[in-house]
């Protein structure tokens, strides 16, 4: 699934529909041939998309964890706890959930951005 960035969103598809593609794959071809789908998480890196925490397909945010530290966040003890946001594009959402984006007119990677910076700062008064 390819990474969530400006003008790449007629390249995406929704973490359902990968999910579906990779059930569909399972058993047409022996284990060793068969691909894997991932979606590349921002801060978690690449994840089968059955990997998922939790998924809300309606509005089509995935959540996830990961299971390692990097070296940027050795000390961090909330980084195996946190959880990391995905976004479908919202052109394959059904209607419901593309009327509630609308609502909110907010960018989620805007969003997800200024929460990061967010966390950046928390972090760094805890060091200081």
């Amino acid at each position: 699934m390819c990474d969530m960035i400006p003008s790449a969103e007629h390249w995406r598809l929704s973490l359902a529909e990968a999910q579906t593609l990779q059930h569909d794959i399972m058993g047409y071809l022996p284990g060793f041939a068969t691909p894997r789908i991932v979606c590349d998480v921002p801060y978690v890196g690449k994840r089968w998309v059955h990997q998922v925490a939790e998924y809300d397909r309606e509005r089509g945010i995935s959540y996830w964890t990961k299971n390692y530290r990097t070296g940027i966040e050795a000390g961090d003890e909330a980084a195996l706890d946190r959880r990391y946001t995905y976004y479908d594009p919202i052109h394959t959402l059904p209607e419901s959930g593309r009327a509630w984006w609308a609502e909110r007119n907010v960018d989620p990677v805007a969003a997800e951005k200024k929460a990061a910076s967010s966390r950046a700062a928390s972090v760094a008064d805890l060091i200081v």
